[in-house]
């Protein structure tokens, strides 16, 4: 999460909105973005999440609408460079550390990578979903002509109770259950290539 809110504050911050940097967001220590019961969510459920990004459209140079679109689109493309990164780490990294280091501590540090490039992959996949607060949400609301914004700002909080109706029953423990082989048999096809 802390890479994911990072970018976004990073791209904000080039495109004009100094808000997220000069509230110290700008960060890529963990303590910048952690919310406290985000971080309680991740500890006793599965689900979890960061500090809403504060951000000021007004501050943008040029087509607002279009730039916050892009600082939200950022975030999961940063998980998706993320899986990548560690896609590769996953191939490479053995042969740099594989000599004179024990076998089971290869595999070990591989099945790590491979967990890391699932949860991107899925943290990639849900923030891309169009359901408020998620990434997605003001991606699909930025394209969207100003004649229907009204409309996704009405809505907004359906999305939200949709996002927590998915978080604390068991719709959203199938759902997740149904997301992770998915995420996990894509990371295996990237493994096997």
């Amino acid at each position: 999460m802390t890479l994911h809110d990072a970018a976004q504050a990073g791209t904000a911050w080039l495109l004009g909105d100094r808000t997220a940097r000069d509230s110290k967001r700008l960060s890529l220590n963990p303590l910048a973005h952690i919310d406290a019961l985000g971080l309680a969510m991740i500890v006793f459920g599965p689900y979890g999440w960061s500090k809403k990004l504060p951000l000021d459209v007004t501050q943008f140079r040029r087509r607002p609408k279009l730039s916050l679109t892009f600082v939200y689109l950022v975030g999961p493309l940063m998980n998706l460079l993320l899986v990548f990164f560690f896609w590769w780490l996953y191939f490479f990294a053995p042969t740099w550390i594989g000599r004179g280091v024990e076998t089971i501590a290869v595999e070990e540090w591989r099945v790590y990578l491979q967990y890391c490039v699932i949860v991107n992959l899925m943290m990639g996949m849900i923030h891309l979903l169009p359901l408020y607060p998620l990434d997605g949400w003001f991606v699909v609301r930025g394209l969207v002509s100003d004649r229907n914004r009204p409309w996704f700002e009405r809505n907004e909080y359906y999305g939200l109770l949709l996002v927590l109706i998915l978080m604390i029953t068991p719709i959203g423990q199938w759902a997740l259950a149904h997301i992770y082989p998915l995420a996990a048999q894509i990371v295996m096809n990237l493994f096997s290539l």
